[in-house]
């Protein structure tokens, strides 16, 4: 039996397992042991991976897959990347991703076991579309026509450490929300949607928040250094593809924090729950379809599309058929004060909720008129600045406000009392900078003065000091993430105020100027790389005669596929990055050289990992507390 018919027979046996354990949805209830059919895909689909990596690792161009994405030259870590740097292959990650979720989950100590098993069943409905949808229109392991004896190469702009490591991370964020739609149909069905049950579902959807959210910010730090275009975030359609399941993931979170508090919005829960990973779903549509020219995608021919797109309907049909059968049952009557912690969140829900919805029409309404009415329209940075920038500044004030009002009912005057003092040293340090060193408008004032707020009010509630030596740490990962995203927001507001750029034609020995910055053109070399042949040009920093730092940016021609690419030189320091970048030249003479001064950069990075941490940290006190 050759490898590639021994992959497709344990596709086959996932397939089977997780189709007989979604038979327990019936409303006949069919006796099955979850336990070994929730086990049984897992190993499968990891024993389908493994072999998938062999065949990358081994070069084994008898395989169409390693043929389109590898090459024999290339590094041992691009070939077990090349693995998932594709659409099949990645595929099968997304199945193990569902797979271990479920096994992980088959493992709880969940009590109520027609809930468990009813939860392990839709999941397993889950695992069974995508395996069909890669079985039969993906299959990674399908063999060359030809005999074939080298491959064409993996893009060279994904040949990246860091890009190795991001969709595997990622996934875990999208899959993750699988297993919290799971969780919804699951507590429909059993009649089960309480404080229990939003105990239960805390740390998956915190798992699922952590992993999408480092995943973005591993993406944002990827296109910053790798792409060349100067930037970390360009509102592309697959960027917002996953900043969708995010904003809504972000939303679902809070809403499982008052329900396991107050008993409240279980209506509203299973909602976001739904939405979720719709729009996960959508981000893997739009990845898929073919229908999206983006660095991101990958090559596919529609019916592909149309499959998750039929999928799509499908879970959308049975999840919201079921909602609106159980959903009005599902609530407990509560008054929510308008002056609350419960308002507040529900307030923080709704504005993130309008970003997501600013963000949805921006990605979507180009497609739909580029589909339906051929007509090709472009929606850029502008529409989204406008759009999200009121709904940016109600959100910062709603997170100052709302960690420091009381459950239930507080007073207002209490609640600003309480944050007044740090709001007036926030606007007096930016008013000030904005006096004497570079004059701000009201926006960005507005912006960074609750940035900064918000960032003081998260420390001051995340380190209450009871005594000299002890300090209260429950809320501490609330503060961090709290602390992140106002990092982030200031830090965005601040790059986008300070941030410079020139481009100069420059020839050897010339002086390049840019603010208070003066650059030296060294030389231009050319050397040889493994697999590429490069065009290196050497910049030096200069203060006087004394050379501060090196830039060395290249142009890289690969032969393995036959590509052009841009290599920036970043030098980072605390309050700014200087960002060289070359793009090929048009004549031996000249020298075409991008150079940016991007400040507050660092911080930017810190902020997602600020956020990460303070999830991480949620879950560990969470365990903590529960033993």
């Amino acid at each position: 039996m050759n490898l590639g018919n021994f992959g497709n027979i344990l596709l086959l046996v996932c397939l089977s397992a997780s189709l007989i354990q979604s038979l327990y949805l019936l409303p006949k209830k069919i006796d099955i042991n979850y336990k070994i059919f929730s086990r049984i895909p897992f190993f499968f689909s990891l024993f389908a991976f493994i072999l998938l990596i062999y065949i990358f690792v081994d070069s084994n161009f008898n395989y169409q897959l390693v043929v389109n994405n590898s090459h024999s030259e290339k590094p041992l870590i691009y070939k077990i990347a090349g693995a998932w740097g594709n659409h099949e292959g990645s595929l099968l990650l997304w199945i193990l991703v569902l797979t271990i979720f479920n096994f992980i989950f088959s493992y709880s100590k969940i009590k109520n076991l027609d809930f468990k098993k009813n939860v392990i069943s839709f999941q397993s409905f889950i695992i069974f579309g995508f395996t069909l949808f890669l079985f039969f229109t993906s299959n990674p392991f399908i063999q060359s026509e030809s005999i074939v004896n080298e491959g064409l190469g993996l893009n060279p702009v994904l040949q990246d450490l860091l890009l190795a490591i991001h969709p595997p991370i990622l996934y875990i964020g999208y899959v993750g929300y699988s297993l919290v739609l799971s969780f919804a149909v699951g507590g429909m069905l059993s009649n089960k949607v309480d404080k229990e049950w939003a105990g239960w579902l805390h740390p998956w959807v915190l798992t699922a928040w952590i992993f999408l959210t480092l995943g973005i910010g591993l993406g944002s730090f990827w296109a910053y250094y790798e792409l060349g275009w100067g930037g970390y975030w360009f509102w592309d359609p697959v960027e917002n593809a996953s900043l969708m399941p995010w904003l809504a993931g972000t939303a679902l979170f809070h809403c499982v924090i008052i329900l396991e508090k107050k008993n409240i919005l279980q209506s509203w829960t299973i909602l976001l729950s739904i939405l979720t990973f719709s729009l996960s779903l959508i981000g893997t549509f739009l990845v898929r379809s073919g229908i999206l020219n983006s660095v991101h995608t990958f090559a596919s021919d529609p019916t592909r599309g149309l499959f998750i797109l039929i999928f799509l309907a499908i879970i959308l049909v049975i999840s919201f058929t079921l909602y609106a059968f159980k959903g009005p049952l599902l609530d407990n009557k509560s008054e929510i004060n308008l002056v609350s912690k419960e308002s507040s969140i529900l307030a923080n829900n709704w504005l993130l909720l309008s970003t997501l919805f600013v963000v949805f029409l921006g990605t979507l309404y180009p497609l739909g008129t580029d589909l339906f009415l051929q007509k090709s329209i472009s929606v850029g940075p502008n529409y989204y600045i406008l759009s999200l920038l009121p709904i940016t500044v109600l959100l910062l004030f709603i997170m100052i406000i709302g960690p420091n009002a009381k459950w239930q009912n507080d007073k207002i005057t209490e609640i600003i009392f309480s944050i007044s003092k740090l709001f007036i040293l926030s606007l007096a340090i930016i008013f000030g900078f904005s006096i004497y060193f570079i004059e701000l408008q009201l926006t960005q004032i507005t912006l960074l003065t609750l940035s900064l707020t918000l960032i003081l009010v998260s420390i001051k509630n995340g380190l209450r000091i009871k005594n000299s030596y002890t300090i209260i740490k429950p809320s501490l990962g609330k503060s961090l993430a709290h602390i992140g995203f106002g990092l982030l927001i200031l830090s965005v507001v601040g790059n986008a105020t300070f941030a410079q750029e020139k481009i100069f034609q420059a020839k050897v020995n010339d002086i390049l100027i840019l603010d208070n910055h003066k650059f030296k053109f060294k030389s231009v070399e050319q050397t040889k790389g493994k697999n590429y042949n490069s065009i290196k040009a050497i910049f030096y920093l200069m203060d006087n005669k004394t050379i501060l730092e090196t830039f060395k940016p290249e142009i890289r021609v690969y032969s393995n596929p036959p590509t052009v690419t841009s290599e920036t030189s970043i030098v980072r320091k605390f309050l700014a990055d200087i960002y060289v970048v070359m793009n090929i030249p048009e004549n031996s003479d000249f020298v075409n050289v991008r150079i940016h001064i991007k400040p507050l950069m660092s911080f930017i990075w810190f902020s997602i990992i600020l956020m990460t941490l303070g999830g991480v940290s949620a879950i560990v006190f969470r365990v903590r507390l529960k033993r």
